[in-house]
């Protein structure tokens, strides 16, 4: 059985949400965080930043950056301060702000390990690689007996192999318009036209812990989005028994029991000399890390990934637009397909 895994790259970056424990004093007006001493605007910022981490992990975002450039004007000095407003408005799309914030965090303590993971953890989810690259580079260099150096420096060869593999076209296969070499870069494989409608089985998820109702039809609905998007080449057909199932899908809360725990999905497919003969997709109810909660946009975009994968798209593309982008997006938004992976999935289904 041959194994696509998503090439979504986890954002380690993302862990490193500020929880600053704080003491006022009493007469004498002193104050403390982590039992440091500390001047009073870090301890009312550092009270701001505790709201908005916890408005984050709500994913509550705007309410977050509220709180959190609060925190910034009232202790501009303080670098933790720029980190967590700095995620912040990375969820809210504000891609630019955000990189500004991590920097001016890194310039006021370039030591912040955290600002150093979230900065490259930006630049890879928005396509800038040899940035995000470079912000790891200087992760595992200025940290190497941090417990997450080996991670991270397995997530740049990772990465830096997904970029490879996506990012080279062979000439006259790829256009502005499509991502057809990159989609086949891994071989070409797809259903057989005398499988249409392609069968598909949801496993009943509501003995899982974080599984919603609103995720099957959510599934149901990027399955019909990459029907439409392939102009009627490929048809869909639920089914009640999994053993008559070509496509099995299921929910889970455990990501130990997917090959790499990092990610939030995961498609196995097995093939023969005709093409595609069977697929099972496994999707994760429950956030990989607490700062990026599972929510209905983050649950659109996993499953028009992996049903990406599920229809032969073996190989990545490097054009954040994409479904079926490499890295996984720090914006919760509601993602449709782009007109590139339409024409791929076209172009796929219309070779000969």
């Amino acid at each position: 059985m041959g194994r696509l895994s998503k090439t979504t790259i986890f954002l380690l970056a993302l862990f490193a949400g500020l929880q600053l424990l704080m003491a006022a004093g009493e007469a004498g007006e002193e104050y403390s965080m982590s039992g440091k001493p500390v001047p009073r605007e870090f301890y009312e910022a550092g009270q701001l930043v505790n709201q908005g981490t916890a408005l984050l992990r709500s994913n509550q975002n705007k309410e977050a950056a509220d709180k959190l450039s609060r925190a910034v004007l009232v202790a501009p000095g303080m670098a933790e301060a720029h980190h967590d407003y700095a995620l912040a408005l990375a969820k809210l799309g504000q891609t630019q702000p955000a990189l500004d914030q991590f920097k001016l965090a890194l310039n006021l303590n370039p030591n912040l390990d955290s600002a150093w993971l979230s900065m490259g953890g930006l630049y890879q989810s928005s396509g800038n690689i040899p940035a995000a690259l470079q912000a790891y580079k200087e992760f595992v260099t200025r940290f190497p007996r941090n417990p997450d150096a080996s991670k991270v420096a397995s997530l740049m060869q990772g990465l830096q192999r997904e970029y490879s593999n996506g990012g080279v076209a062979a000439p006259g296969t790829s256009t502005d318009k499509d991502y057809f070499a990159e989609a086949t870069s891994l071989g070409f494989v797809r259903w057989p036209a005398s499988r249409m409608p392609i069968k598909i089985y949801i496993k009943d998820g509501s003995d899982v812990f974080g599984y919603k109702l609103s995720y099957d039809k959510i599934l149901r609905d990027s399955f019909d989005a990459w029907s439409k998007a392939s102009g009627g080449l490929l048809t869909f057909k639920e089914v009640t028994d999994p053993s008559s199932a070509d496509i099995e899908c299921s929910w889970l809360s455990d990501s130990h029991k997917l090959v790499n725990a990092a990610e939030s999905g995961e498609t196995r497919i097995r093939r023969n000399s005709a093409g595609i003969v069977h697929v099972t997709i496994q999707l994760l109810t429950v956030p990989t890390v607490p700062e990026t909660p599972m929510t209905e946009n983050r649950i659109r975009q996993i499953t028009l990934h992996e049903i990406g994968h599920a229809l032969g798209i073996t190989g990545p593309t490097t054009n954040p637009n994409d479904a079926m982008f490499f890295s996984v997006t720090l914006e919760d938004r509601w993602k449709d397909l782009s007109a590139r992976d339409a024409a791929t999935i076209v172009r796929m289904y219309s070779q000969s």
